[in-house]
């Protein structure tokens, strides 16, 4: 394809406000410039370089031609051809009788005009990118404090229902252990309960429940002896048995001696919780 122009600064710049437009576009142009048939600018997208073959040009360049090209690597082009006109003499006489014709824009002038609308342009559609690219990114920080408030009031649920937990282990309530450890504690020992104020008959209907939950007793010098439970008794839930081993890590751990003072413990923290802070720091129990 090729297009036919006359060489001159007005062409010239329309011509660069032509490629300014298209780059503008995302339609970006790669060019070459041939003075008379000889390549002076290589392949290139920069159009300021347009102006680099006006260094060649003489009093016998004819044509000044541009080759266009969509891609950098592309074989296809279109062809922009612009004649020099070659001035005519003028008799001497003739330009002096000759009337004034009403002088318009210089090539320089004009130029300059399309420079300034392309300037223009250039900021009002950089000014609009922006624009849109500020809305972009105020919907995603909006939607990101969206999901910030979000998990904050999650967290804070999840912090109230902590803090309605008096003593909680992950999801064992140690509240709960430490009662049915004191709790299968005295009803192996009823002994530790007799000898509070008033334990006597406590302590021996203690003995009587578990006689009945465990099936049979021995009494041996005033104490009550227990039996294990058969595996076909053995209807307890797992968290049941999770108790139970607990309180059987205890008695592997420790001798009788020690149980009592454990219990004493737990009684005292089931009276006097906060007791539980001071013995936590005291012992230096890392969290």
């Amino acid at each position: 394809m090729q297009q036919t122009n006359p060489y001159n600064d007005v062409k010239l710049s329309q011509f660069k406000m032509w490629l300014h437009d298209m780059a503008t576009k995302g339609e970006e142009k790669h060019f070459e410039v041939y003075v008379n048939d000889v390549k002076v600018v290589p392949r290139t997208n920069k159009i300021e370089q347009m102006d680099d073959h006006k260094a060649y040009l003489e009093d016998t360049t004819e044509t000044v031609k541009v080759f266009v090209y969509n891609t950098e690597n592309s074989n296809r082009y279109i062809q922009f051809i612009f004649f020099i006109e070659k001035k005519k003499p003028i008799e001497h006489v003739e330009a002096i009788h000759a009337p004034q014709q009403p002088q318009g824009l210089s090539g320089i002038e004009l130029e300059n005009r399309i420079n300034e609308r392309l300037t223009a342009a250039l900021a009002q559609e950089r000014e609009r990118w922006q624009n849109d690219l500020m809305k972009r990114e105020f919907e995603t920080c909006k939607k990101d404090l969206a999901d910030a408030e979000e998990y904050i009031e999650d967290l804070e649920k999840q912090l109230s229902q902590y803090k309605s937990k008096k003593l909680h282990w992950g999801d064992v309530n140690l509240g709960d252990v430490a009662s049915v450890i004191v709790e299968g504690m005295v009803k192996r020992n009823p002994h530790w309960v007799a000898k509070l104020p008033g334990g006597d008959a406590l302590a021996g209907l203690i003995a009587t429940e578990t006689t009945t939950e465990n099936g049979t007793a021995e009494v041996v010098e005033n104490e009550v002896v227990f039996k294990k439970k058969t595996p076909a008794d053995d209807g307890l839930s797992e968290e049941v048995k999770a108790q139970l081993g607990f309180l059987k890590q205890l008695e592997t751990h420790f001798n009788q001696e020690q149980l009592d003072k454990i219990m004493l413990i737990l009684q005292s923290f089931v009276e006097t919780p906060k007791n539980i802070e001071t013995v936590f720091e005291l012992l230096e129990i890392k969290k």
